[in-house]
């Protein structure tokens, strides 16, 4: 294994281990007082400031946020990912029905996205490619994603971890290669923040027949679908 594969495992398993730590301490009984939309904003941003530390001093990878002169042709093959975004985005905010809770939860999603963009896609991701290269790094770091999402168990059933892991596995796939196709972390940003203002504001799905595992198993399918134009543009990052 090389060193820089060691390293991005390292300091995966040092922020798995914050994560755990900072989640515990939350659990003291003054702090679980405290509205859950509140403690889990405060969580993310200590889990901001770690990951920007970390990249400080060990990956110092450059966290590209805008856009260049060239984003219109670079955002082709994503304009189906675009455009199922906005439809969820605009379907949650129509189904909404208190603006303060709505709001609220809104900045929530963008911190938790503003943290794992910037940890994951950011700063793994990126250190990745240098010796895997876009598709190897891609799908080992979206692994991490996924195996993050194991401390969720303290919460909820094992079958509903284990379609978790699955969907974050395909989301997180998605992410490194829109990340590696814009260059910019601006648009994953924008797509995670929309998937987890849709996943904290669980609006009505009335479509019969769809339960809460076949609708996530159907977010799986079209999430792969949409993995499939940004490969045929690159296909040189299968090999």
């Amino acid at each position: 294994m090389r060193h820089e594969t060691k390293l991005v495992i390292t300091l995966w398993g040092g922020m798995l281990g914050s994560m755990l730590l900072i989640g515990l301490i939350f659990q003291l009984p003054r702090l679980t007082q405290l509205p859950s939309s509140l403690t889990t904003g405060v969580e993310e941003l200590f889990f901001l400031a770690i990951a920007l530390i970390l990249n400080r001093d060990w990956l110092r990878q450059t966290l590209k946020f805008g856009v260049s002169a060239t984003w219109r042709r670079q955002i082709r093959p994503i304009i189906p990912t675009l455009i199922v975004a906005a439809l969820i985005g605009l379907y949650t905010l129509a189904t909404a029905q208190q603006l303060t809770n709505t709001l609220t939860l809104l900045f929530v999603a963008i911190l938790i996205s503003l943290f794992e963009e910037t940890f994951f896609r950011g700063m793994l991701f990126q250190a990745s490619q240098s010796t895997l290269g876009v598709g190897r790094a891609a799908v080992f770091t979206s692994i991490l994603f996924s195996l993050t999402h194991l401390i969720n168990l303290g919460h909820q059933t094992l079958s509903l971890t284990l379609l978790q892991l699955g969907f974050t596995f395909v989301l997180g796939l998605l992410l490194c290669l829109i990340t590696a196709q814009t260059t910019s972390l601006l648009w994953p940003l924008l797509i995670h923040t929309v998937n987890d203002f849709f996943s904290m504001m669980a609006p009505p799905i009335n479509l019969p027949g769809i339960t809460t595992t076949s609708f996530q198993i159907i977010e799986i399918a079209v999430i792969i679908l949409l993995i499939l134009p940004i490969l045929r543009q690159n296909h040189q990052w299968l090999s």
